[in-house]
């Protein structure tokens, strides 16, 4: 295929399928955006409020005690969402307000500090303190640093020209690395390089057999060499060991978005844990 009529076919394939992928990608955000909503707010009520109206429903009780209680559960609702406390009615609210006063928290620390603080019971709240011990922030550096190693290892490979593979009918050999030109059979090191040019020549492929690849398995790699579409396979194989390792690189950044965004809210958790229970200072005696 011409690069000509690759470019015309990414073209064509991009604005025939923009629509759709659009509307995927649309769908998938309002899917999203309810969800953190639901996770913030714990309920939907404004938006079966809005369903409800726009066919037509009353917007409000006759009664004066149910439209109480309707104001009620909105007013949880929108308090839940605005602050991140996970209150179920007004009572809930009124006690984490006191809790927040006395204990002179702002509001901001108080919702990004939400997983670490037991709510429930809203007559004692108290923080989960394992969550933002020793340990745990040493775990979440531990793996802060193994994610840190894989992208580091996985964004070189994705520019790597070889592509690792293995022979189908020798389980017992070990993986080895092909190219479009030769086949190493070490990661690290460059050299030997077995080339159809060495396949040609037996005293050149002795230095290739060892106890790991006989001479059959040996033979049967220079027999790839030979393939019509050897180069169309390794391409492609290619591709798709470029994607994975993308995607294996776009996981462990997300993740490390992730832990840093705990171990942020940890330490913001331990700061407001320290002005109920302030650490003891040690005196040292000289």
């Amino acid at each position: 295929m011409s690069q000509q009529n690759f470019n015309d076919n990414i073209v064509n394939w991009t604005f025939e399928n923009y629509a759709t992928l659009a509307s995927l990608v649309s769908g998938i955000a309002i899917c999203l955006l309810a969800l953190y909503i639901y996770s913030r707010s714990g309920s939907l009520i404004f938006l079966r409020d809005l369903m409800w109206r726009f066919f037509g429903g009353s917007t409000k009780f006759e009664t004066e005690d149910y439209e109480q209680v309707r104001k009620n559960l909105r007013e949880v609702e929108y308090y839940r969402f605005e602050f991140n406390i996970p209150a179920q009615n007004l009572t809930d609210t009124k006690l984490a307000e006191e809790w927040i006063k006395k204990n002179g928290f702002c509001h901001r620390d108080v919702a990004r500090a939400r997983k670490y603080i037991d709510w429930k019971n809203f007559n004692s709240l108290k923080f989960k303190e394992a969550l933002f011990s020793k340990k745990a922030q040493c775990a979440f550096f531990a793996l802060l640093f193994f994610f840190f190693v894989i992208i580091s290892i996985s964004v070189p490979l994705t520019n790597a020209k070889y592509l690792m593979v293995s022979l189908k009918d020798a389980p017992e050999a070990p993986s080895f690395y092909l190219s479009e030109g030769d086949a190493k059979f070490s990661f690290f090191k460059s050299n030997p390089t077995l080339t159809e040019k060495e396949c040609q020549s037996p005293e050149s492929l002795k230095k290739f057999i060892n106890h790991e690849f006989s001479e059959k398995n040996i033979n049967i790699i220079c027999s790839l060499f030979g393939e019509d579409k050897y180069r169309e396979h390794v391409n492609n194989g290619l591709k798709g060991q470029r994607g994975l390792l993308l995607a294996i690189v776009a996981i462990s950044i997300f993740s490390v978005f992730c832990i840093l965004v705990r171990i942020s809210r940890s330490g913001v958790a331990k700061k407001l844990h320290e002005k109920i229970h302030p650490p003891k200072k040690q005196i040292f005696k000289k």
